[in-house]
C-alpha cells in the first residue's frame, strides 16, 4: 500500500511533516524555533521510521495545527495579531495554573479557536516572507 502525504509528527515537542515532492522521493520539513516556518530537516526521517528512545506521535493535519501553534507560541516572539492571540492563551493558561486548576471546557475551547486563527494569521505572514508554511497537500512544499 502506498503512503499517503503529508504525514504529520511530533518529534518530542517538534511538529514535523513527510511530504513527497513533485518530482517524487520523500522530503521531511521540521518546524524552525527560529522563524516558525517549516524547513527542510532530514535527520528526523531516520529517527521516526526506523525508532529512537524520543517520544513520537503520528497526528491528523487538526491535531497537528494545534501542536504548531502551540510550538510557535512558546518559541517565537514577535508583533502582530499571531503574538497578540500567542499572549491571549499564554493568560488563560496562567490564569488556570495560578488557580491550580485545569482549563475550563470552555477555556479549552477558546484555547483550540484561538490556535487555528493564529495558525492562518501565521501562515499568511510566512507566505509574505516566501517562507514555507504547514503543507497541506502532496507537493505543497
Amino acid at each position: 500500500m502506498a503512503t499517503e502525504y503529508p504525514e504529520y509528527y511530533l518529534y518530542e515537542e517538534i511538529p514535523v511533516v513527510f511530504i513527497e515532492p513533485a518530482e517524487g522521493g520523500l522530503d521531511c520539513l521540521a518546524l524552525s524555533k527560529a522563524t516558525g516556518a517549516f524547513e527542510r530537516d532530514m535527520r528526523f526521517v531516520h529517527k521516526i521510521r526506523f525508532g529512537t528512545t524520543a517520544e513520537i506521535w503520528e497526528l491528523d493535519r487538526t491535531e497537528f495545527i494545534q501542536h504548531v501553534e502551540k510550538y510557535r507560541g512558546e518559541h517565537l516572539r514577535g508583533d502582530g495579531p499571531a503574538f497578540a492571540l500567542y499572549e491571549t492563551i499564554k493568560a488563560l493558561e496562567a490564569n488556570a495554573q495560578s488557580q491550580r486548576k485545569p482549563l475550563s471546557d470552555a477555556e479549552a475551547a477558546l484555547v483550540r479557536t484561538l490556535r487555528f486563527e493564529s495558525h492562518e494569521l501565521f501562515e499568511k505572514s510566512l507566505r509574505e516572507k516566501n517562507l514555507t508554511g504547514t503543507p497541506a497537500t502532496p507537493g505543497s512544499f
